[in-house]
């Protein structure tokens, strides 16, 4: 792939304003270059190497600079931003920059660097960030990447007049709304919320793929002598993918749908033996964090039947079938022995009324200010939990105010009373369902606004989410992620990238690199458990057979009945991975599935060893088994996360 220009990043960056970008071309080699750069080189100065990262610092800022409008004036504010890169920048597009930040290291290191460039006209003081620098006031501009809770006073008093200001509001980086300030009079401001969140990252730059087209038949002879084949589940061939696998911290494992059987009893066994032999402590699935905690709490021993039932909407068989169960049970009996110290999790953000409650019920128990202050701030979004896409559509339509400022102000009291509650495993469980519902609220207003940017959403909180555990639980820790491959594969080996989408199997990858191991599946025919429409009661289907044009059609040709495929480069042929490296189909089935327009609600393109570092495939396979309920009352009282089953 060609050299991509300084200007052309930015541009696929969103970034238009002309000032900007000549301001980034015009930064002198010898910044790059400087020794001094080594003590703070943790913001990775070259923007051509910063776009590798997943949105970097730099990329952030120059985003919100570009809502900002930035334009040759007098003087601009920049508070907390930590970058010699951003400050060298704008020092060529203001007469005088003003940086706010805590660090005096930090502080004298920048203002050395940029004195080494002949940069004169940048000032730097350290302090409060949210005192601004009034000696200096009025500003053109203010920009600020530290959140606060709410904007100071004493910082928006110090913009001229017509002039703006913009920075984050939340209680931390993953969870903040951007808001911009602008000054009408001496005493008048007009606060704007913005839609688009800078912190949540894009896609980079598409990797490189293969564009040569090969024989059918030698890539399917490659793709037999490479394979691993098994004859049967319990005879995986576990030991060498394990061997694999080696120290990685997170195990991503996929399916290619959500309603076959081989897929979550394979997943399982793996999970199984990552536990026993590897010393995974977390399980985090495609699941909503309230009913999973439920599963969490049974199988550590800890269960508590709430005055609702988990997995009780559509899709409801996806994680109510019996072999969810049949793990469910090992996992507990597994606990029993070993002091309960294996959890499983949910990852996504739906089950927005129900982590409520459990906010609510948590502080009832703990403080009953603050039970009544959630109360309060949820009481906005509350009236629309029977049907939240219709608060969202509300909002998109401004026949309702958004509820996203109060919602995130509640996080911030549980972050900001940490202490007085105990950081005990109740806080933190009661944390993350404080997080869903910011998280959540963002979604169903996202839903009106582009697929992108909800699936974007919804990714990003479930990486976040697995971050969240993994510190809880501390460095050594370690998870196993269950989600379908559209979630664990790396997006930017997808048409994802395309729709400007990422996933959390590409953000695991930036996160933690070749300790990140992703497992994609995929089957050729069979049954699977699936809805026809979006709410619809689940049926048992036959699969077509595999489209021609696909990497399932591929395997299918080679006569191999299940096999797994290592495609990580140190445990694979050259020829192999350039073989699969030309863009293929590959089949996605959700909980909908459509075969009358299987090619187009099915299909995607991608490049298989770049998405996966292994693949796991059936021939053929069958549908999963959902459980069967008994309904007569009392239910609720059955201590086990799905209630009574009809065994």
């Amino acid at each position: 792939m060609k050299d991509i220009s300084i200007e052309e990043q930015l541009k696929d960056k969103g970034i238009r304003n002309s000032l900007l970008i000549e301001a980034f071309q015009d930064i002198p080699e010898a910044f790059f270059l400087s020794e001094n750069l080594h003590p703070y080189f943790y913001e990775d100065i070259r923007i051509e190497k910063s776009i590798e990262k997943t949105e970097p610092r730099v990329i952030v800022v120059a985003r919100m600079l570009e809502q900002l409008q930035v334009k040759s004036e007098e003087n601009i504010l920049i508070i907390g931003v930590d970058s010699v890169y951003i400050l060298a920048v704008l020092s060529k597009i203001y007469k005088e920059v003003y940086a706010l930040e805590t660090a005096k290291t930090y502080s004298d290191w920048a203002l050395e660097v940029l004195k080494n460039i002949d940069i004169t006209n940048v000032h730097i003081k350290t302090g409060k960030l949210e005192n601004g620098w009034k000696a200096k006031a009025p500003f053109n501009a203010i920009l600020s990447a530290s959140e606060f809770n709410e904007i100071p006073k004493t910082i928006k008093s110090q913009l001229k007049i017509g002039a703006k200001l913009l920075a984050p509001v939340g209680p931390d980086w993953a969870h903040v709304m951007l808001e911009t300030i602008e000054r009408v009079s001496e005493t008048e401001y007009i606060t704007k919320a913005l839609r688009d969140n800078y912190f949540i990252p894009k896609p980079k730059l598409i990797p490189k793929i293969g564009t040569k087209m090969y024989p059918e038949n030698e890539i399917i002879d490659e793709i037999g002598i490479s394979s691993i084949p098994f004859k049967a589940i319990i005879k995986f061939p576990i030991d060498g993918l394990l061997e694999r696998i080696s120290d990685a911290k997170v195990v991503l494992l996929g399916e290619a749908s959500h309603g076959t059987s081989e897929f979550y009893a394979m997943r399982q066994e793996i999970t199984k033996a990552l536990i026993e032999k590897k010393g995974f402590n977390l399980v985090c699935a495609e699941a909503d964090w309230s009913d999973a905690e439920q599963i969490n709490n049974y199988v550590r021993n800890q269960y508590q039947s709430q005055d609702w039932m988990p997995f009780s909407r559509f899709p409801e068989w996806m994680w109510k079938n019996k072999e969810v169960l049949d793990f469910v049970e090992w996992l507990k009996k597994n606990n029993t022995k070993h002091n309960n110290t294996i959890g499983f999790y949910g990852l996504d953000l739906y089950g927005l009324e129900n982590s409520i409650d459990l906010v609510i019920n948590y502080l009832e128990e703990i403080d009953s200010d603050l039970a009544a202050l959630a109360k309060l701030r949820y009481s906005c979004i509350m009236p629309y939990m029977s049907n939240p896409t219709v608060y969202g559509k509300l909002v998109k339509n401004q026949k309702l105010e958004s509820c996203e400022k109060t919602v995130l102000k509640m996080l911030f009291d549980l972050l900001k009373n940490k202490n007085k509650l105990n950081h005990s495993q109740a806080y933190f469980y009661a944390y993350q369902n404080a997080t869903v519902v910011v998280d959540a609220e963002r979604y169903y207003k996202a839903m009106y606004y582009g697929s992108a940017e909800s699936w974007n959403l919804r990714d990003f909180h479930m990486f976040y989410t697995l971050k969240s555990l993994l510190s809880y639980h501390g460095k050594d820790s370690k998870a196993v992620v269950w989600a379908h491959n559209s979630h664990i594969g790396n997006a930017l080996a997808t048409e994802m990238y395309a729709r400007g989408e990422i996933n959390i199997g590409h953000l695991c990858k930036e996160h933690f690199g070749s300790k990140s191991y992703n497992i994609g599946f995929g089957t050729h025919t069979g049954t699977v458990a699936a809805a026809k429409n979006w709410g619809d009661a689940m049926q048992v289907m036959p699969i077509n057979d595999s489209l021609a044009e696909s990497y399932e059609h591929l395997c299918h040709k080679t006569n191999v009945t299940n096999f797994t495929l290592p495609l990580r480069e140190q445990h694979s042929e050259k020829n192999l991975r350039e073989l699969l490296s030309t863009p293929r189909l590959e089949r996605a089935i959700g909980v909908v599935y459509i075969p009358e327009t299987e090619l187009m609600s099915h299909y995607f393109k991608t490049v298989l060893p770049s998405q996966f570092d292994e693949y796991i495939w059936f021939n053929k396979t069958k549908a999963i088994t959902p459980l069967k309920i008994k309904t007569e009352k009392p239910e609720l009282k059955y201590m086990h996360p799905f209630g009574r089953i009809d065994k």
